[in-house]
This record gives structure tokens, sequence and C-alpha cells, in this order.
């Protein structure tokens, strides 16, 4: 299949060992290839202009701005009330401390006809890590989390500054620390938040962190191959082509697709995406008890807002991320950095 230069990056199948270390950002030599593309303004320019576009229309254009700035002025009345009435109610404090115990969670996804090649990848999923310049201790501690994790890729599914405003050149070291002790085959890549402007891209790649905007990477597996490709945020902007990320995709590769919300479900379904993989939702950052999550912020059904779910013949996961937005609570939804492993069969029910 043809291939357009600086879009999508092929690499010939061949024997490899397990990094030994920071291999998730340095030295390795799947990552080099996709960081050798032309820069992300140059591959995307046309949607650059209209991503941008659509930035300035969304967000405030007064000057002085910081990452405690709410979005809008409706969205921080909403949460100044909503930070009251928890305290009123004796529990704000208790959200916090929710918010920071972090958990690593191991899940197996099953498909009865994943390549044989496939069986046992293990997938790194992180989303909306919502890192704040004013809290570094945050990124050490997800670090401590990670720390000695093995697996084959490690994918990160937008949103990765606090708030909307501010400097941002905090997020890429606060990352490398995040990510210090991990062992990634493959190395990382990463797909934009609807907190994130087309600068945080360009920003991650400077800093050798490789964003697919519609573009993807074929990845050999033993006799397999896996198309991991993704797309811009769908929630928002606009400029998100799931049949342009899956243009070079070599003929019989097993699909992988990044989003950072859910809201694309059907079109991946559609256009023969095997594992679908997002956050954004936060898994409502607040759930109650019977009712779940009274928002989750995205246009999808209640069972696609956290964990494992299945749309026909396709199966995702959205993440309930490790960071927080707009107030730093969780209840009911603890903070989270998924490790999925691929297995061919169908999934056992224990009986209780």
């Amino acid at each position: 299949m043809c291939q357009r230069p600086g879009m999508s990056a092929i690499i010939a199948p061949t024997e490899y060992p397990l990094p030994e270390l920071k291999a998730s950002l340095d030295d390795n030599p799947w990552m080099a290839t996709l960081r050798e593309r032309p820069p992300l303004s140059q591959r995307q320019a046309e949607l650059k202009e209209k991503r941008v576009q659509v930035e300035q229309f969304h967000r405030s254009t007064v000057p002085g701005l910081t990452e405690l700035d709410p979005v809008t002025f409706s969205r921080g009345m909403l949460m100044c009330g909503l930070r009251l009435f928890l305290k009123c109610l004796g529990i704000y404090e208790r959200g916090r401390r929710n918010a920071l115990d972090l958990q690593l969670n191991e899940v197996e996804v099953f498909w009865p006809h994943l390549p044989t090649g496939l069986e046992g990848l293990r997938i790194l999923h992180l989303s909306d890590l919502h890192l704040s310049r004013r809290f570094p201790a945050f990124a050490e501690k997800a670090g401590r989390l990670l720390q000695g994790l093995a697996v084959d890729v490690c994918v990160m599914t937008g949103d990765y500054r606090w708030g909307y405003y501010g400097p941002i050149d905090h997020v890429p070291p606060q990352i490398h620390t995040l990510l210090d002790g991990v062992r990634s085959r493959f190395g990382t890549v990463a797909v934009l938040g609807n907190h994130d402007t087309f600068e945080m891209a360009e920003t991650l790649e400077e800093a050798g962190i490789p964003v697919l905007f519609n573009e993807g990477i074929a990845l050999p597996f033993r006799d397999a191959t896996l198309w991991l490709c993704g797309i811009d945020d769908p929630h928002v902007y606009g400029c998100d082509s799931i049949e342009t990320a899956l243009e070079d995709s070599p003929e019989n590769s097993w699909k992988v697709l990044l989003a950072h919300t859910p809201e694309s479900i059907p079109e991946a379904a559609e256009a023969g995406i095997s594992f679908y993989l997002c956050g954004h939702t936060h898994g409502g950052q607040i759930r109650l008890p019977l009712i779940g999550a009274p928002s989750s912020n995205a246009r999808c059904s209640r069972d696609q807002v956290l964990g494992r779910w299945q749309y026909g013949d396709m199966m995702g996961h959205t993440s309930p991320g490790l960071g927080t937005t707009d107030l730093p609570v969780r209840y009911g939804c603890p903070p989270e950095a998924t490790v999925l492993t691929l297995r061919r069969g169908r999934e056992k029910i224990v009986s209780p």
C-alpha cells in the first residue's frame, strides 16, 4: 500500500529485545521513526489553521489567564457552586484524597478472532493526566505507581494539562517523570484531547513524544501486524478523521484506534477498528451509588463511560483517567492507569 511521506510509519518486522530503561521515550527505534517525520505544523498545515481557529472561538482571549481560570465564566460559577455543596456535605476533603489514590489496574480483553501473534500483547493506557504546574508531586507519585512496569506499547489519549490557560512547558518534563520507570517495547504515542491546543501537540513532539493526528504506525508483533492509529479530539474541534488515520494501514493488519472521547464509536466500528481506546469522561469523576455518573460530558451510552465495553464486533476501553479537572475530587471512580492484555478466545465468566 502506498505511504504518504511524513504521515504514517510502517516498520518492517524484526526480532527485538525488551528495552531495559526509559525506552518509552528515549532511544527506541520505532519511536525514532515517528520522530523523524516532518513537524506536525507541516504534516497538518491545513488542519492546523482550522484547529487554531476553533481553539480561539472556544477559549477566552483575556491576557494573563492561568491554569486556575475556568474555560468559561458559567463553567466557573458551576464549579464554585459544586465545591460549596460538597463542603457543606462535609465530603470535599475526602474527594481530594480519593483523587490522589492512584491505582494500577490489569485488564484482559478477549476476541474470538484475535490474530494468534497478538496474543498476550500488553498496552499501557493512560488518559487525562491533567498535569499541573503548581503540583509536580503528582507526576512523581504517578511515576512511583508505574515504576518497573513492562509493556509492549504505551498510549496516552489526551488532556495533558490542568485547565485551559497558561504556559505548558511543564507538561513534557512531568510526562518524562511519570514514564521514567516504564519499559515499553514500542515506546509511547499520544493523541490530543479537548484541553490540548495544537501548540501542545507541537510541544510534545519537540520533547520526543510522537503525536498521532489522524495518523498511524504499523507495529510488528510475532507474525502479526498491529496498526496503531490516532485521531484528533472528536469532542470539540471537528478535525478528526478515522478514514485518514487508516489510509496507510497494511492489508490484514489488526487495528487499534486512539481517540480522546468515546464519541466516534459508531464510525470506528464501521471503519473496521477492532479496539477503541479513549478517555475524557473521567468515568464521570463523581459516581453515585446505583445511579452511576450524573454527567459524562460526552455523547455516548452509559456503558461506554467507564471501563471495558463492546459495540458490535469492536471492543473498547474508556479510561477513568489519572487526573481530575475543574474540581480535584473523585467519588466512586478512582484514578487509574490501565494495562490491557489482548487475549484470543472468549472471556471465562467465573461464578461467585
